[in-house]
């Protein structure tokens, strides 16, 4: 009959065991570490941005003069420029030359520029244009308010003359503001100028939308 193995025999078998097993779980844990690294290293986010567009405007934005676009024809790479607006609404395009945006929104922009390549040049061409850089838009605030100077627009929102004078610091003193009576001097595209005397008493947050370089005077009371 063959003899029982020896104990040094069970011995050494039981630690090939464990170690076998070790091996298989740190090489285990080296491929889960790896493969998580990798993907940290390679994953792109979800909602990366691409080249250009690191401005979202919404499509109702209106572009506006001085505003800097972004612009390209999908799968066209030669198509693709970042142009600032003229002071008269115009831009510069490729193959079509110079076209005015002009109190158009990103929407009607991006369909007036589809008609314009659809013409002769592209077959249902699939325009990307977006807003890059924003002209900083301002009113210059006077008289009873606690900080006289220019406020600036908060970028594709519009300013109220409540919301101008509430940026300015509010009224200078309740008493002495003449509320019923501020003046909004504005100039137009042709240079003429026009005043409006408004009761400021009156008015909700959305009244009286101003524009550009708007001028607001809050006169001090008479009495």
């Amino acid at each position: 009959m063959p003899g029982r193995p020896s104990p040094i025999l069970f011995t050494g078998l039981k630690h090939i065991s464990i170690f076998m097993k070790l091996t298989n779980l740190y090489t285990a844990l080296f491929v889960l570490i790896w493969t998580g690294c990798a993907q940290a290293q390679y994953a792109q986010p979800q909602n990366a941005s691409e080249p250009g567009t690191n401005v979202k405007a919404s499509e109702n934005y209106l572009i506006g003069p001085l505003d800097v676009i972004h612009f390209r024809i999908i799968g066209e790479p030669e198509t693709e420029t970042e142009v600032r607006v003229a002071n008269d609404g115009s831009v510069t395009l490729p193959y079509i030359g110079t076209i005015c945006l002009k109190e158009k929104t990103v929407a009607q922009a991006r369909a007036y520029l589809f008609s314009e390549y659809s013409k002769d040049f592209y077959v249902n061409p699939q325009v990307d244009i977006a807003i890059v850089a924003y002209k900083q838009r301002r009113v210059n605030v006077q008289g009873m308010v606690n900080k006289q100077g220019f406020v600036l627009f908060p970028p594709e929102e519009k300013m109220t003359l409540l919301g101008a004078i509430a940026l300015a610091g509010g009224w200078g003193d309740n008493r002495l503001a003449q509320k019923s009576a501020v003046k909004l001097i504005r100039t137009d595209e042709n240079g003429v100028v026009q005043t409006y005397v408004i009761d400021a008493n009156t008015l909700s947050q959305e009244d009286w939308p101003l524009r550009d370089e708007d001028l607001i005077i809050v006169p001090e009371r008479k009495w």
